[in-house]
Formats: structure tokens, sequence, C-alpha cells
């Protein structure tokens, strides 16, 4: 977070210590010790109150545990650590649905390969981000969503999941969704 142009001296939290393990240099990548002080937009910089020795400082992250993380992260000051890989969903359906006579099913797609689509859950689908939150990393995946019809005349609903698909022709997901009639009741 970016250092305000101007903070009144009684506004910043001065003279506040961390023992380890929780404020690392932002460019050096280093576990800070010491005292720090805080301004009111939330940037944290070493020293007990601001001065010209001051760094700025960011939360810590043990990039020791992964060399290739380090040297992103020190190359891009970006930090990546949050994400989780997409889990593979089998869509259990219930009567309610098949009531409904169609549900929505989830898929990622790599942007980097088209092949790789994985369905999942609606709440990892709800969790994609690019803001290094925990959930799929939106900046290497591509949601999808489809709406499935499961009930009706066989041709019909053939038909309606055939529209569907072709809806979605920047992705691969004709390669996925191969049976028409999957789920159909």
């Amino acid at each position: 977070m970016a250092l305000p142009i101007y903070t009144p001296t009684e506004k910043i939290e001065k003279g506040l210590y961390t023992s380890g393990k929780e404020l690392m240099g932002l460019l050096t990548a280093r576990e800070y010790i010491g005292l720090y002080h805080r301004f009111p937009n939330g940037s944290i910089y070493s020293e007990s109150s601001p001065n010209e020795r001051s760094i700025e400082l960011t939360q810590y992250l043990d990039i020791s545990t992964s060399e290739n993380t380090s040297v992103y992260y020190q190359l891009t000051g970006t930090r990546f650590n949050n994400y989780t890989q997409p889990e593979y969903y089998f869509p259990i359906l219930s009567d309610a649905d098949y009531k409904l006579a169609n549900f929505t099913r989830y898929f990622v797609q790599q942007k980097n390969n088209l092949d790789q689509i994985i369905e999942i859950n609606k709440e990892s689908f709800d969790n994609v981000n690019n803001e290094n939150n925990r959930g799929i990393d939106g900046g290497l995946y591509q949601k999808i969503s489809i709406i499935w019809t499961i009930t009706g005349p066989v041709e019909e609903v053939r038909n309606a999941n055939q529209r569907a698909i072709t809806a979605l022709s920047n992705t691969q997901v004709f390669e996925y969704l191969t049976d028409l009639l999957e789920f159909y009741k």
C-alpha cells in the first residue's frame, strides 16, 4: 500500500513491535523484526516513527519453502500463495433439480491449455479471483457456466444442450460435454 501524501502525526500508530513471522520488507522479501509504524490507510513502515530509514513492510510470507515463489515475488512483488487448485466435482442431482428440468453446471478452463477443463462446484466457481484470495486463480483459469437441460422429450433435451454448448464457442467445453443426454431422466 502506498505511503500517504500527508498524514497528521497524531493519526500514525507509532512504536509498534513485531517479534517475527508477521511482517517482511516489501522489496527485500526478508522477515522483519523490530519497531514499526502504521498509517491510517493500512500501509506499514519500519522504524518506530516515519524517518528517512523507514522501509515499506508487508504481511509475512515464508517464501523459503518455495524457491520459485521467492524468485517470482522478488521480481514482480506479486504474491500468489492463497490460490487453490480446481477440484473436480461430479453433480449429484435431486428430485427438485429434475422438477426444474435443468441445472447450472460450472467449469474452469485453463487459459494456457484449452484442453484442461474441470467441472467444479458453485462455491469454487464463485471464488475464482485475481486478487490472491482463497480460491482458483482467475488469471490462469477462465470461468464457464452452462444451463444443462435434464428432463423433457429426448430430442428437445438434446437440442437444448447442443444450443447451450454452441453458445460457448469461445471455449473448448464442447470437447468435455460430449454426452448431450448426461443426467437425462
